[in-house]
């Protein structure tokens, strides 16, 4: 009588599991061979799935670089978030906009892949992405604090999309274009410009 056969267990993975696999090939393909050098094909074998898992999973490749893009927006929106008292105290500029710096230091290889020309519309809509999230924190923050009288009455969404502008004009001229040289500079002077934007509230006589 033979032996019995052991059932082959069934290889299952959690979907989550494999979107994350996906974004963290993604974001190492990207950036080590550009966006356009790289292939779907290229990202599922560097995720040990088939190319299938990243149609379903994102759609298309300009998807996933949107994706990736929006996923590096919610963590410097959190970066600069982190131990804030909402809506309790005036939030503090320079532990935001330092947050910040500090993120875009540390993630500068996808912060540069977000600013190279992947193709037009490609590029486009992941920068919108990446933007959506942080602006779209800063509104919510900045609507707190408006609301429980600490800082000025404001429009929020406007007044977080010209601070995020302003801090990616900085973060963008200080490690794209100077090679993080002058960080402490354009550091104090974004700082510096952040609160002029985010004014406590005066009391009333």
């Amino acid at each position: 009588m033979g032996a019995r056969r052991t059932p082959r267990a069934r290889r299952t993975r959690d979907p989550a599991d494999k979107r994350a696999r996906l974004m963290e090939a993604a974001r190492t393909l990207f950036v080590e061979r550009g966006y356009l050098a790289t292939t779907t094909a290229d990202v599922a074998r560097h995720a040990g799935v088939s190319e299938g898992i990243v149609f379903h999973h994102f759609g298309s490749k300009a998807d996933l670089l949107e994706a990736v893009a929006a996923s590096y927006g919610s963590g410097l929106a959190q970066a600069m978030f982190a131990d804030v008292p909402v809506p309790d105290t005036a939030p503090s500029a320079e532990r935001m906009v330092r947050a910040a710096f500090s993120y875009a230091r540390e993630h500068g290889a996808v912060a540069r892949l977000l600013r190279l020309p992947a193709g037009e519309g490609e590029s486009q809509a992941a920068r919108r992405a990446s933007r959506a999230r942080i602006v779209d924190a800063l509104a919510r923050g900045f609507t707190r604090w408006s609301d429980a009288g600490v800082l000025r009455p404001m429009d929020a969404q406007i007044a977080a999309t010209l601070v995020f502008a302003l801090v990616e004009a900085a973060i963008v001229e200080c490690f794209a274009h100077g090679g993080g040289e002058r960080e402490a500079d354009y550091l104090r002077e974004a700082v510096a410009c952040v609160e002029g934007a985010l004014v406590p509230r005066r009391p009333r006589a």
